[in-house]
């Protein structure tokens, strides 16, 4: 009678490891799941952000003085940099760059075609005693969205100015 108690609860350890294991198998099944979504998710942020990073290099070959010019830029202009202010054609390159620059710091996602033809500039302070002036451009980054970029030029001797881009409100 002993045998047959110790046959008939035999079965009883078994289911349970049988269920364990099952367990343990969809949890490693859905933890294996997770981390390939995750990693996907990781791939493809990445391969945006260097299609938006490749457009932006592209704006800045372009925005170099001595870059690659389009036909029908008036004289004096570089393809790839906006028009307007009071800053030359270097001047306009370097905070163009910045203010690209600035813009991708904050979310690179925000602006993924800038168009340096589209964008305003206008000056919001004259230049004052030292030289220094700041002017407000508006980056037009297709789509009709638009981000405004505070620039500032101070000179910095020999006909240089420091640039500086900030994001504007």
């Amino acid at each position: 009678m002993n045998t047959s108690n110790m046959q008939a609860g035999a079965p009883a350890p078994k289911a349970n490891n049988n269920k364990m294991i099952i367990i343990v198998v969809v949890v490693v099944v859905v933890l294996l799941c997770c981390c390939l979504i995750a990693a996907g998710a990781y791939a493809y942020s990445r391969y945006t952000a260097s299609k938006v990073l490749s457009n932006i290099n592209n704006q800045l070959a372009t925005a170099e003085p001595g870059g690659s010019g389009t036909p029908g830029i008036p004289s004096g202009t570089v393809a790839g940099v906006p028009t307007g202010g009071l800053g030359n054609v270097t001047d306009r390159g370097t905070a163009w760059g910045y203010a690209l620059l600035a813009i991708t710091q904050k979310d690179p996602m925000s602006c993924t075609a800038p168009d340096a033809a589209k964008t305003t500039i206008s000056v919001t302070q004259q230049p004052d005693a030292s030289g220094a002036w700041t002017e407000r451009w508006v980056v037009d980054c297709g789509g009709g969205k638009t981000i405004p970029v505070d620039i500032s030029f101070t000179p910095a001797g020999g006909g240089i100015n420091t640039v500086k881009a900030t994001l504007g409100q």
